[in-house]
């Protein structure tokens, strides 16, 4: 077996990967193989050390950090033979809680023996990959500032979201736009916007309860604009995983879809965000990642 471990040491919980040669070697001692811990500085290193792996005819190379890491690590992964693992060590962890991976990392690890490799689906958005979401309103702006760090920087994990989310709640004023998938046209001004190829967004808030991740479908997810109080209420069903019974909440379930309108540029995959001006095409591809999973 070959399996190569790619760090990502910035990760919002890096510390929780300390454990990680002590855990390898205590489930994979006995086994024969090649078992590599790497440690990647920047986007470029991760990619190309799962390329690398990829090419050399590894049989699984783990992310280990956040849904960023993931990303970048994945999106070296889709159509390969290799398997994506993970290593849950972010702020949110939103594709490792909608897979069920464990958070101890023993545990993780021990799913060389112990899990199974499935096919899942992967979504395209603005020609860039993600695995779990992506989103091009309120949810988008949110992750620009946080990624900023003018908070993330001091304070780890969710506790910038909560401090940032009520100033630029305020702040966001969405025109109207239009999210028209496989035909049918969702009309508003979104508060949230949302393409799911997985249930979770980050810190365990459910915004598709009923998405699959190899159904060859993704869930379009369009909350309409909304009052504070409402908002409040809204978060509470995200966080509880009801968000489908909120009088705002609008979605289709489809191949492809197109948002036009937008007059806001910020954007993301998998909680990592960019700008993106103009009309938006989303799409998914069938099947074309391997992920080892419980």
């Amino acid at each position: 077996m070959k399996v190569r471990f790619i760090l990502n040491p910035s990760a919002g919980r890096s510390g929780r990967l300390k454990p990680l040669s002590g855990a390898v070697k205590k489930v994979l001692d006995a086994d024969e193989g090649i078992f590599e811990i790497r440690s990647a500085a920047g986007r470029s290193g991760m990619r190309d050390l799962a390329a690398d792996a990829a090419a050399k005819g590894y049989e699984v190379v783990f992310a280990c950090g956040g849904d960023g890491t993931i990303n970048d690590i994945a999106s070296e992964l889709v159509g390969k033979d290799t398997a994506l693992g993970i290593l849950p060590a972010g702020s949110g962890n939103a594709l490792a809680r909608a897979l069920g991976i464990p958070e101890d990392v023993e545990e993780a690890v021990r799913l060389l023996k112990t899990g199974r490799v499935v096919k899942m689906d992967v979504g395209v958005a603005c020609g860039r990959y993600f695995f779990s979401t992506a989103g091009f309103a309120f949810e988008a702006r949110l992750s620009r500032r946080y990624n900023e760090g003018r908070l993330s920087r001091r304070l780890r994990g969710l506790s910038p979201y909560f401090a940032l989310a009520p100033l630029e709640f305020l702040r966001f004023r969405p025109g109207p736009v239009r999210l028209s998938i496989d035909g049918k046209d969702i009309d508003g001004r979104p508060l949230l916007l949302t393409a799911a190829n997985t249930s979770h967004l980050g810190g365990g808030a459910v915004i598709a309860p009923g998405a699959e991740n190899d159904d060859g479908l993704l869930d379009f997810c369009f909350v309409h604009r909304t009052g504070i109080f409402s908002a409040l209420g809204l978060a509470r069903r995200l966080l509880y995983g009801s968000i489908e019974k909120h009088g705002s909440y609008e979605t289709a379930r489809g191949r492809k879809a197109v948002v036009m309108g937008r007059d806001f540029k910020d954007a993301h995959v998998d909680g990592e965000p960019f700008q993106w001006k103009g009309e938006v095409e989303i799409s998914v591809l069938y099947r074309k990642l391997n992920v080892l999973v419980p």
